[in-house]
């Protein structure tokens, strides 16, 4: 059987739009670029490394954990977890963004950068209101941090911050 050479193969969330998957195909030309909307392709090559962006459904998350299961390399990036089941507890965000908002407006982030801990971060202040570890965040048995406490810490420095600004106007 004729071996091929690994490549990057970039799989796209089943759920995303075709015009995310067009944008890709042509801004990655070095890269097969293929949607998971029927599955993972076929051809993908035991020392490929696999790129899942934005995956975002249970099935996406599925596919993830069949690849690696499967000894493939996988990195998923702008990966948003819906459910606490949805990444395995065996796997590792290297990078998580996640905005925070209050009002209907971004107000803070949830970082993680592998190996520190969490950080939630306020854009305002740009202070980091809080450092957490896995054992702290993360649903049990599962790498999907819990977003609850990381809102109520904004929530209450945007709070603050209107209280301490209404102090000062009535001076």
């Amino acid at each position: 059987a004729e071996r091929r050479l690994p490549q990057v193969r970039v799989l796209i969330s089943g759920s995303a739009s075709s015009s995310l998957l067009d944008k890709a195909g042509k801004q990655l030309r070095s890269a097969s670029v293929t949607s998971l909307r029927n599955g993972i392709p076929e051809d993908v090559n035991d020392k490929d490394v696999c790129i899942l962006l934005a995956p975002s459904s249970r099935k996406d998350y599925l596919a993830a954990q069949q690849l690696a299961s499967d000894g493939k390399v996988v990195v998923l990036i702008n990966g948003f977890a819906k459910d606490q089941k949805s990444v395995s507890s065996r796997a590792t965000f290297g990078y998580f963004l996640k905005p925070l908002t209050y009002n209907s407006q971004v107000v803070g982030y949830l970082v993680r950068t592998y190996p520190n801990d969490w950080s939630v971060v306020d854009v305002v202040s740009k202070e980091t209101l809080k450092m957490t570890g896995d054992s702290q965040i993360l649903y049990r048995n599962t790498n999907t941090p819990d977003l609850r406490e990381p809102g109520k810490l904004i929530q209450k420095s945007v709070d603050e911050r209107a209280i301490q600004a209404r102090k000062n106007s009535n001076r």
